[in-house]
Parts: C-alpha cells; structure tokens; sequence
C-alpha cells in the first residue's frame, strides 16, 4: 500500500482498518507525493490518496497510478470542503471514493469490492455525479414549487388537479432523494444543469406572470 497525503497518520489509521477486515498490508510509501514510490520494493496494488486542497496533485496521483501502477486500486479520500470535479476524478481512474468522516466503517468493505471490480463511492456524491432524469411536467411542477408557488397555485396555472401536482412533486424528491424543498433547492443548483436551467426559467415565469400582476 502506498498512501500520498500530508496527513501521516492516515497511514496507519488505514493499515488498521484494512488488516481488521482481513487483509494483509505492507506500507510501502507514505508521503505528501508520490515520488517516492519510485524507489520501493515493491510496487503497491492500493494507493490511498488525500489532496484536501490541490486539485493538481490529485491529478499528477492519478496519473501516475494509470501510467506506473496498472491495476492498482485508488481510494481518494474526501473531506467536507474539498473541491474536487467527482466524475473526472473517477474518469481519472479512482475506484473507489470515501468520505473521510465514513473512513472507519466503509474503506474496509470499500477496498474488498473494488478488488472483486466494483467501483464505489457515497449515494450522496453518485447522485451528483449522475443526477436522476425527470420527466418533462416533474421539472416543470418541481421549476414552481422552487420558485414559490404553492401546489394550489401550481395546479392553477398548469389546470391541473392539486392531488396531480402533489403526485408529481413527490415523484420528483423521491427521484432526486430528497424530503423537502430546501433539500431539492440545494440538490437542484449543485448538480443538474438541465434541470437547474429549468428552475431559473420557471423563476422567471413565476415572476413576470404572478397573479394579479398586469400584464402588458
């Protein structure tokens, strides 16, 4: 195992839970890059990575994993805050993407089944990886309950039944995982460019044809 962060007790924090899940770990590397993996015994098979704030140093582990280390499996590990672009990061070629607060329960299981081929990271960061596809009335009805509107007001303006309006909104959390309206807002504007670009049509709508304002 070679683990590339300024951390250094992420080493053995991750050597530990490996091994009590059963596998055998040997340290070969543990630094805040990865030159010095060019002069180990042995060629690690995991690469642990953690590059809370520099974009480009996640990217040159990447790299070099793909170039130096063919079949290695990279966790990259995530903090609250860090900035990172979750599907070129995969693309990258990282397997397997943990929060570091969930680091404890998951890399062990997280580690084993990306050595069997699968691929895994948190629900959460899936979803805004690959958004869910609405239909074209759930982006609609979703547009003016986040613009607003009540699901009367929105049954109004569409002529539609309230029960409809109310079957398609909770459709719509449900697709997009969320129990609220402030939880879609900020689903909405993090992650999906369509249906963002719908919400702010649908708030301008709301704007320039609200009840009871003239129009001309």
């Amino acid at each position: 195992m070679a683990v590339v962060s300024e951390d250094e007790t992420l080493a053995g924090r991750a050597t530990q839970l490996l091994e009590r899940e059963g596998l055998q770990i040997r340290l070969e590397s543990n630094a805040p890059s990865v030159e010095p993996l060019e002069n180990v015994e042995q060629r690690p098979t995991l690469v642990i990575v953690r590059c809370p704030h520099d974009r480009r140093a996640l990217d040159r582990v990447l790299r070099y994993s793909q170039r130096r280390l063919p079949g290695a499996i990279v966790v990259v590990v995530i903090a609250t805050g860090d900035r990172l672009d979750l599907g070129l990061t995969v693309a990258g070629g990282a397997d397997v993407l943990v929060r570091e607060e969930d680091l404890d329960a998951v890399l062990g299981p997280a580690v084993r089944a990306a050595a069997a081929g699968q691929s895994s990271a948190p629900t959460g960061l899936l979803r805004l990886m690959q958004p869910p596809a609405l239909s074209h009335r759930e982006r609609q009805i979703l547009g003016l309950a986040l613009a607003g509107l009540s699901n009367a007001q929105i049954a109004e303006r569409l002529y539609l039944a309230p029960s409809t309006v109310k079957t398609h909104i909770s459709s719509a959390y449900r697709r997009l995982g969320v129990h609220s309206r402030r939880e879609a807002t900020a689903l909405v504007f993090a992650s999906d460019d369509a249906l963002r670009r719908t919400v702010l049509s649908t708030l301008r709508l709301s704007e320039e044809y609200a009840p009871g304002k003239e129009q001309r």
